[in-house]
C-alpha cells in the first residue's frame, strides 16, 4: 500500500459510469485499498494519482491503440533497453483488454522527472503520446492534480505471457493472497535501479542533442524559393560525378537528384509524399558534399527519420493532407521507409559509420604545435633580453600566433610576463616606489584587526591606476567641452545667417520680400542646429505669417505671363473666385520663383 499516493484518488462505480475525482483532502484508507485489491469492494473501482515520488511508471495502451500489438510492444522494449531500462512487465489492465506496461524501480524517483524523461524518450523515438493511444504515468499536473491511474489487481486484471502477450491468468482465478504475492514478486525481481534511471536520463539528453545537431545542420539549407529547372535525366550521372568526384557504390542518380530537389523545394504537387519520402531517404543516405550534408547511412535510420519529418513539415506546401492534419499515417510512413534494410543486410548488425582522423593529419597537427611552441619561446626570450614588458597583443605580433594558440600554451609565457612586470615596477621613480609611504613586512609586526597597513606594492599600483584613470577622464572632459563649444558656435553662426536675411521692421518691408523671406525661413528650419534655435525660428515664421495674413486681401498670386514661367504678385489684382487669394499655408510653393530671383 506504500506504493500508492493516498490523497485526491479517483473512483468509478462498478455498475457503470465514468471515473470521478475525490476531494483532494480525502485520504484513501487501508481497508478501501485492500478491498479493491482483493476484488471484494462493493461499490467502486479505485485509482490513485501521482505523489511527489514513485517506484513505478506505467504506459497505458488502449485496446484500439495503434500500439496494441506484439510488434509495437517489442519496439517499446527495444527503445527502453537501448536507454538502460531492461526490466518491463505487461499486464491486462481491465476487461476492456487494454494493456499496462509497468516499469518498476528499487527506490522512489521524482514523479515529474520520471515522466519528463519517459515522454522525451518516446517522442524522440517516434511514438505518439496521446489519450487513448499511449499515455504515460505518473502524470503529475502543473497547477492541477494531474491524471489518475487504476490500481492493479482489481477485477479484469490479468497476467500475460511476455513473449506472445496472450492471457495466462485471469485475476478471478487467483486468491487475493496469491495474486498479491505474485505481483510483489515481479516488483522485487524485475526492478530497475536508480543507476538505470540515470543512464536513461543521459541517453535522452544525448538523443535530444543529436537530433538538434542533425536537424539544424541539414534543414538549415532548406530554401524558401524554388530552384532552377531540374536537370534532364540523361545528365543526372554527370551531375552526381561533379558533386562526389567518385560515384558512391549503390547510388541511384535519378532518385538522389529527385531527393535533392525535394530537399530544396519540398512538395510541388499532390500525390508526391511517398515518392518524396523514398527519394529524401536515398539523398540523406549518401549525403551531399556540395552543401556540407554528411552521409546518414546504415545505423543512422533515426537521424534520417528526424530530418525527413522536419523537411516535410516545413515544406509540404499544403499538398499533403496527412501532414497538414497531423495524421499518424504520415509519421508511420516515414518510420517504415527509414528503417527498411535490404535483404542481404538483415542478418548482420548494422554499424554506425564513425569518421576517423587520418594519421597524416595527426602528424601535421603535431608539427604545427611544435613550431608554434618554438616561436612563442623565441618571442619570450626576446622580451626578456630587452627587459620589455609585453601584453598578449605584443606576444601575438612577435610570435606570429593567434590568441587561441597563445592561450593553449600559456605555460611558456605567463610566468615570464609577470616577472618582467615586477622588475619594471621596482625600477620606477621614487614617488611610485612601494617602499615610500608603505610598510615593509620584514621589520614590522603583523597587523591586527584595529590596524590596517598597506601591503608593499599595492600603494604604487593604486597611484599608477589613479593617474591613468584621471588622464583618461581629463581627455574625455576636454573632448566633451570642445564638442559643446563647436555646437554653440555652429548655432550662433546659423542664427546670424537668419538675422541677416530678415527685414527690420517687418511692417515697413515689401510684401514680396516678406513672402520670399518666409519661404526661405521654412526651408532653414529643417536645418536648425538644435531645438532652441528651431523654437526661435518658429516664432519668427509665426510673425511673418501673421503679417502676410493681414495683407492677404491686398496681395494675390496671379499666373505668370513671362516666358520663364515665374510667379508674379500683383498688388492691384482684384479677388476673383476663379483666382483664389494668397493662402499663408502655401508660402513655399507660391513664392518659389521669387525666392530664387531674390
Amino acid at each position: 500500500m506504500s506504493l500508492f499516493h493516498r490523497y485526491a484518488y479517483i473512483y468509478k462505480p462498478i455498475t457503470g459510469g465514468s471515473w470521478l475525482s475525490a476531494d483532494e483532502q480525502w485520504k484513501l484508507t487501508d481497508s478501501e485499498m485492500l478491498k479493491a485489491a482483493a476484488c471484494v469492494h462493493p461499490k467502486y473501482f479505485i485509482g490513485c494519482r501521482a505523489g511527489k515520488s514513485s517506484r513505478f511508471a506505467v504506459l497505458d495502451i488502449d485496446n484500439r491503440s495503434q500500439y496494441h500489438n506484439l510488434k509495437s510492444i517489442e519496439k517499446l522494449r527495444e527503445t527502453f533497453t537501448a536507454a538502460g531500462i531492461k526490466e518491463t512487465v505487461v499486464y491486462r489492465s481491465s476487461y476492456s483488454e487494454g494493456w499496462h506496461l509497468y516499469i518498476f524501480f528499487d527506490e522512489p524517483i521524482a514523479s515529474a522527472d520520471l515522466r519528463q524523461q519517459l515522454v522525451a524518450l518516446l517522442q524522440l523515438n517516434g511514438f505518439e503520446i496521446a489519450k487513448g493511444t499511449l499515455e504515460v504515468f505518473p502524470s503529475p499536473g502543473e497547477g492541477t492534480l494531474g491524471q489518475g491511474l487504476r490500481m492493479p489487481l482489481q477485477p479484469g486484471w490479468g497476467w500475460l505471457d511476455q513473449r506472445t502477450l496472450d492471457l495466462e491468468h485471469d485475476r478471478n482465478e487467483l486468491s487475493a493472497t496469491r495474486a498479491l504475492e505474485w505481483f510483489l514478486d515481479q516488483l522485487e525481481s524485475g526492478s530497475n535501479s536508480y543507476t538505470d534511471f540515470r543512464i536513461l536520463k543521459k541517453h535522452v539528453a544525448e538523443l535530444a542533442s543529436r537530433k538538434q545537431v542533425i536537424t539544424s545542420k541539414t534543414t538549415s539549407n532548406v530554401y524558401a524559393f524554388k530552384s532552377k529547372q531540374s536537370t534532364p535525366s540523361s545528365d543526372f550521372l554527370s551531375q552526381v560525378k561533379d558533386i562526389f568526384t567518385v560515384v558512391p557504390p549503390g547510388i541511384n542518380p535519378d532518385d538522389w537528384w529527385s531527393g535533392r530537389n525535394y530537399y530544396e523545394q519540398g512538395l510541388t504537387g499532390p500525390s508526391q509524399r511517398a515518392h518524396a519520402v523514398f527519394c529524401l531517404g536515398h539523398y540523406l543516405f549518401y549525403g551531399d558534399p556540395s552543401r556540407g550534408i554528411d552521409a546518414l547511412g546504415y545505423g543512422c535510420h533515426q537521424e534520417r527519420e528526424w530530418v525527413i519529418t522536419e523537411i516535410l513539415a516545413a515544406k509540404h506546401n499544403g499538398y499533403s493532407k496527412d501532414i497538414s492534419r497531423g495524421r499518424r499515417e504520415a509519421a508511420a510512413h516515414v518510420e517504415r521507409a527509414t528503417r527498411w534494410v535490404p535483404p542481404h543486410k538483415r542478418d548482420t548488425e548494422l554499424q554506425r559509420y564513425t569518421p576517423t582522423t587520418p594519421i597524416k593529419w595527426i602528424r601535421h597537427n603535431a608539427n604545427q604545435q611544435q613550431d608554434a611552441r618554438k616561436r612563442i619561446t623565441e618571442a619570450v626570450e626576446y622580451f626578456k633580453e630587452n627587459h620589455q614588458p609585453f601584453s598578449m597583443r605584443d606576444l601575438k605580433s612577435q610570435a606570429k600566433c593567434s590568441e587561441h594558440t597563445l592561450q593553449k600554451h600559456e605555460d611558456l609565457w605567463k610566468q615570464a610576463q609577470v616577472q618582467i612586470r615586477e622588475i619594471r615596477l621596482q625600477t620606477v621613480a621614487p614617488e611610485y616606489n612601494a617602499g615610500v609611504g608603505a610598510v615593509s613586512s620584514e621589520n614590522q609586526p603583523p597587523t591586527t584587526s584595529l590596524e590596517h597597513l598597506m601591503p608593499p606594492g599595492r600603494l604604487a599600483a593604486r597611484r599608477i591606476c589613479y593617474e591613468i584613470s584621471m588622464r583618461t577622464e581629463r581627455e574625455r572632459r576636454s573632448k566633451a567641452k570642445d564638442g559643446q563649444k563647436r555646437k554653440e558656435e555652429t548655432a550662433e553662426e546659423w542664427k546670424q545667417q537668419v538675422l541677416r536675411m530678415l527685414p527690420v521692421p517687418l511692417e515697413d518691408s515689401d510684401t514680396i520680400k516678406l513672402q520670399a523671406v518666409l519661404a526661405l525661413s521654412i526651408s532653414l528650419i529643417a536645418r536648425s542646429p538644435d531645438e532652441e534655435m528651431e523654437v526661435w525660428l518658429s516664432d519668427i515664421i509665426r510673425k511673418l505669417r501673421t503679417e502676410l495674413k493681414a495683407r492677404s486681401g491686398k496681395l494675390t498670386l496671379v499666373p505668370s505671363t513671362e516666358p520663364d514661367g515665374s510667379l508674379n504678385f500683383d498688388p492691384n489684382y482684384v479677388d476673383d473666385p476663379s483666382n483664389p487669394p494668397f493662402c499663408p499655408g502655401n508660402e513655399l510653393k507660391a513664392a518659389q520663383g521669387r525666392v530664387l530671383d531674390w
